[in-house]
C-alpha cells in the first residue's frame, strides 16, 4: 500500500496535467469586431479560467477614453477592487447565510 503523500501527489500531478490541456486556437484579432469569430465550447473535466490580475492606476495615470466620453475613478484604496458586496433591496428579506 502507498503511503498518503504519495497517492496525494500522484492526484494533484494528475489534476494539473489535467487542466493543462486548453489552448487558444485562433488569433485576439478574431474576436474582435462586430461579427468576432468564437471557438466552438469544449468539455473538460476542469474548467479553464483565465482571471485577470486587478491593477490599480499609476498615481496620475487614467485610461484612455472613447472620444466624448470620460474616466473617472469610482473608488480607491481597495484591497479586492474586483468583489463586491451586494446588499439586499430594501424591501426584500435578507438572506439566511
Amino acid at each position: 500500500m502507498r503511503p498518503r503523500s504519495s497517492s496525494a501527489l500522484i492526484g494533484a500531478v494528475v489534476l494539473a496535467l489535467a487542466a493543462c490541456g486548453e489552448m487558444a486556437t485562433l488569433p485576439i484579432s478574431a474576436g474582435i469586431g462586430p461579427k468576432p469569430t468564437l471557438p466552438a465550447p469544449q468539455r473538460t473535466l476542469i474548467p479553464t479560467v483565465n482571471i485577470a490580475p486587478a491593477k490599480g492606476w499609476l498615481p496620475g495615470a487614467m485610461p484612455q477614453a472613447a472620444p466624448g466620453t470620460r474616466v473617472n475613478a469610482f473608488a480607491s484604496g481597495l484591497d479586492h477592487p474586483r468583489w463586491l458586496f451586494v446588499l439586499p433591496k430594501p424591501d426584500e428579506p435578507e438572506p439566511n447565510k
